[in-house]
């Protein structure tokens, strides 16, 4: 909470009502999630801990076996903490994705009767689709 009883606690409070939030991510242009979707390793929980555990460092904490009764339990703590946020977002998240109207589309058919013949349409979706995704 903010206090209104100094004057850079009313300060605070107004700044705070006009913050910018972060800008939200552009989207990635489909031929490039098409191409570069395979080309991701997925989520490693040793691989995240490790570079937590590295950068640790940098922030003047004591890594690596620096206790003489046995393991970093600290850095041990690290890796069940990612391991478990990794779990929950493979096995517990949902992705839900919104595809909007105006995708082309073409259909083949045939026209049934005494001389059957093909026939060929193109078109636009004029709804809103809905889908739903897996976190990898």
């Amino acid at each position: 909470m903010f206090e209104i009883s100094t004057i850079s606690g009313v300060i605070n409070l107004i700044l705070a009502a006009f913050a910018i939030p972060d800008p939200p991510v552009a989207p990635l242009p489909p031929p490039l999630i098409i191409a570069g979707a395979t080309l991701r390793p997925g989520l490693s929980a040793k691989s995240i801990a490790a570079q937590i555990i590295s950068r640790q460092s940098k922030a003047g904490r004591q890594v690596g076996n620096v206790f003489v009764d046995g393991d970093n339990v600290e850095e041990t703590m690290e890796l069940i903490r990612v391991e478990e946020i990794i779990n929950a977002l493979l096995n517990e998240s949902v992705v839900n994705v919104a595809i909007p109207p105006g995708i082309s589309v073409t259909t083949v058919g045939t026209v049934v009767g005494p001389t059957p013949f093909p026939v060929l349409s193109n078109g636009i979706t004029t709804t809103i689709a809905i889908g739903n995704g897996i976190i990898r």
